[in-house]
């Protein structure tokens, strides 16, 4: 994939995320740092498919998403939720699940199988990403707290 096509998907990425956001009733001044997010995201995953497989770049993407929602919510003194929902909805396996269920019904048990497992591996990247991020900034704000503690017993 060359580097216009990746920009211009980005820019697609960008106003989906935007439209889900207003969809979701997010607040309008969070919508274009969500949709910035989604959009930015959307770019790791692309970039990320040239030298890892699916749930490699899924997972990148995904910790890139959730760092940068938990920046903006941060800055804008909102809910990270806000920016996680509109962000990921691009990176949610609908399509395998779909896939899953179509093949099961067909009675194409071994393609079902191999669409199941690996919607459920970019299910659990997605969420050991957040996880991980999340963890992160937790991490941090006790950190934070802890040195404020000591400073103020001084």
């Amino acid at each position: 994939m060359n580097f216009l096509n990746i920009v211009l998907e980005m820019v697609v990425a960008f106003i989906a995320v935007n439209f889900i956001a207003i969809t979701l009733e997010a607040p309008k001044r969070t919508l274009r740092y969500g949709a910035l997010g989604g959009a930015l995201g959307w770019g790791v995953y692309l970039v990320g498919l040239s030298f890892l497989d699916i749930v490699g770049a899924t997972f990148l993407a995904s910790l890139f998403i959730a760092w940068i929602a938990h920046l903006f919510a941060r800055y804008l003194k909102t809910p990270v939720t806000i920016y996680f929902i509109p962000a990921f909805i691009a990176l949610v396996p609908g399509a395998g699940v779909y896939q899953s269920v179509y093949s099961f019904i067909n009675k194409e048990y071994a393609v079902a199988q191999q669409h199941l497992v690996l919607t459920l591996q970019i299910s659990g990247a997605i969420a050991l990403a957040i996880f991980i991020v999340d963890s992160l900034f937790g991490l941090m704000a006790r950190i934070k707290v802890s040195k404020q503690k000591k400073n103020q017993a001084k």
